[in-house]
């Protein structure tokens, strides 16, 4: 898996990380935003634990997962940028 990120990004997950358990990982996860006609599915990320059927990878000494299906679906490849509401994005690349 390959991740793509600001160093501030980084240096945000990083603290994110040290606030939860020695086990805990960076997830790559599908998320709904909106409501109704205007909903749509996301990538972002959120503090989690492993599972039995992620995919593990390390991008600047963070442990990041994604779900296998998921990487079926988008790919082992993305670049993380905070947003304007200070969300972490998740973009695929090709």
């Amino acid at each position: 898996m390959q991740i793509s990120m600001a160093s501030e990004v980084a240096d945000k997950l990083k603290f994110l990380l040290n606030q939860e358990g020695a086990d805990a990982v960076v997830r790559v996860r599908e998320t709904k935003i909106g409501s109704a006609c205007k909903s749509k599915i996301v990538l972002r990320l959120s503090i989690d634990e492993r599972e039995d059927d992620d995919v593990e990878g390390q991008a600047q000494s963070l442990p990041f997962v994604i779900n296998k299906e998921l990487v079926e679906q988008y790919g082992e490849n993305f670049s993380v940028v905070l947003d304007e509401h200070q969300s972490f994005d998740v973009k695929p690349l090709e």
